[in-house]
C-alpha cells in the first residue's frame, strides 16, 4: 500500500513540475506522458539500427534535417559530426573532391589521360551582379586558391 502511495505522490509532484514549468512546451501540454517522447527520442537510434527506418528515408524532411531545425530552434550547437549517411558515389547531385597526394599534371586536349568531365563548367559570373569592371566565368566551379599555388 506504502508502495502505491509513494508512486502516486512522486507521479503527483512530476504533474505539478510539467505544468509549472516552461522550458518544454510538450510537457507542459502533455504533463507526464511528454516524457516517454523524449525517452523514445534518446533511444531512436538503437531501435533504427534494427528496425523502422534510417535518418534519411523519411518524406517530407529526413530525420538529420529535422534534427537540424531543431538545434537551430533551441539556438543549440547546429553542427554535428564529421561524415555522413548517404552514398556519395552513388548518388546523384553530390560532388566527391578526391585528395590526392601525388595528382597527374593537367592533361592536354587529346592526350590518352583526358577526361572529358575534367573540368564542370561554372554558370556563374563572378562579379555580374554588381558591374564590376573585371567580371570572370571560372573555367571550373572546382578551383584552387590562389594562395596554394603560391610557392
Amino acid at each position: 500500500m506504502w508502495i502505491l502511495i509513494a508512486v502516486v505522490a512522486l507521479l503527483g509532484g512530476l504533474f505539478v513540475y510539467d505544468i509549472t514549468q516552461r522550458r518544454r512546451t510538450i510537457l507542459r501540454n502533455f504533463p507526464i506522458v511528454g516524457h516517454f517522447g523524449y525517452w523514445l527520442e534518446s533511444i531512436g537510434p538503437e531501435l533504427r539500427q534494427y528496425i523502422v527506418t534510417s535518418n534519411t528515408e523519411e518524406r517530407p524532411f529526413s530525420r538529420a534535417q529535422r534534427r537540424w531545425v531543431y538545434a537551430s530552434s533551441k539556438k543549440a550547437n547546429q553542427y554535428f559530426g564529421f561524415g555522413t549517411e548517404v552514398d556519395l558515389e552513388r548518388s546523384p547531385n553530390h560532388l566527391v573532391i578526391k585528395h590526392a597526394a601525388f595528382p597527374l599534371a593537367d592533361p592536354s586536349a587529346g592526350s590518352q589521360i583526358e577526361d572529358p568531365e575534367f573540368e564542370i563548367q561554372c554558370a556563374k559570373i563572378m562579379g555580374a551582379t554588381r558591374n564590376r569592371p573585371k567580371a570572370f566565368r571560372p573555367q571550373s566551379v572546382v578551383n584552387i586558391s590562389g594562395r596554394a599555388l603560391a610557392r
